[in-house]
């Protein structure tokens, strides 16, 4: 069994596609381009994507976002006028019309939590589309839905179905919060996206207290799964990168 273990860890790397396009890339490089400078030409892409979608590229890229959010004690929190949650934990577009949770469902799950736990007597979702041609699609009303069905009365839930990104979450949530005549709130979304986040609403001169979720920073250890090129990690560099950008961005334009 021991074998069969690791001839099955061995063998991904010839049956997955993301590691077995590398190999091919590199075999490419190596031993069917001829000229050095075509050959260096055509590995330096391909090493990229390795790199990208290896874990410890990826983790240090995500590790540096979510550092300064260690997660928080809900006793230590205050009661506060709501609790805001960003969207971003549904897909919309679903073949079949049901709320579909992606992986930062831990956002749901967390504000669930704190509202039971009687941290605050509303909860604010906010996110309507983030999909470029595609507006119809508003995540608000599908994660009402799933809200209601895990015990938050639907008479504490207010939505915030027309932001399309963070900024547009901070304003548009804020003038539900100016409606209600709310300061303080209690913004959870996840760990990476915190930064950004928090200060954008901390803009709008709200008094905001951050509840960081979805970790995605792993342990140190290095093994096989690290090293082989991975999807997952692919997708946590892409998510780390975007944020990157997006505060350099959001600073520049004077949103933080």
């Amino acid at each position: 069994m021991d074998l069969f273990f690791a001839l099955s860890k061995i063998f991904t790397l010839l049956i997955f596609p993301l590691p077995i396009i590398i190999l091919i890339g590199i075999f490419i490089s190596l031993f069917i381009v001829r000229s050095f400078r075509n050959k260096l030409l055509s590995i330096i892409p391909v090493l990229c994507l390795w790199f990208f979608s290896s874990y410890p590229a990826s983790q240090f890229f995500i590790s540096n976002l979510e550092e300064e959010f260690p997660p928080i004690n809900i006793d230590s929190l205050p009661k506060v006028d709501a609790i805001v949650v960003l969207g971003g934990m549904i897909n919309p577009i679903s073949k079949y019309n049901k709320p579909e949770l992606l992986s930062s469902a831990d956002r749901l799950i967390d504000t669930v939590i704190l509202f039971k736990n009687k941290k605050a007597e509303i909860v604010i979702f906010s996110g309507g589309s983030g999909i470029f041609l595609q507006q119809d699609k508003k995540e608000a009303f599908f994660a009402k839905e799933i809200l209601i069905n895990l015990g938050i009365p639907e008479s504490k839930i207010l939505l915030e179905s027309e932001s399309r990104n963070t900024i547009e979450n901070a304003l548009y949530t804020t003038k539900i919060l100016k409606e209600k005549q709310a300061q303080k709130i209690i913004l959870v979304t996840s760990a990476f996206h915190m930064k950004r986040a928090s200060m954008s609403f901390e803009k709008q001169n709200l008094k905001v207290y951050p509840f960081p979720c979805d970790y995605r920073t792993l342990r140190e250890d290095l093994n096989w799964d690290t090293l082989v090129p991975s999807v997952g990690a692919l997708e946590t560099s892409t998510i780390a990168i975007k944020e990157w950008i997006g505060l350099m961005v959001y600073s520049l334009s004077g949103y933080l």
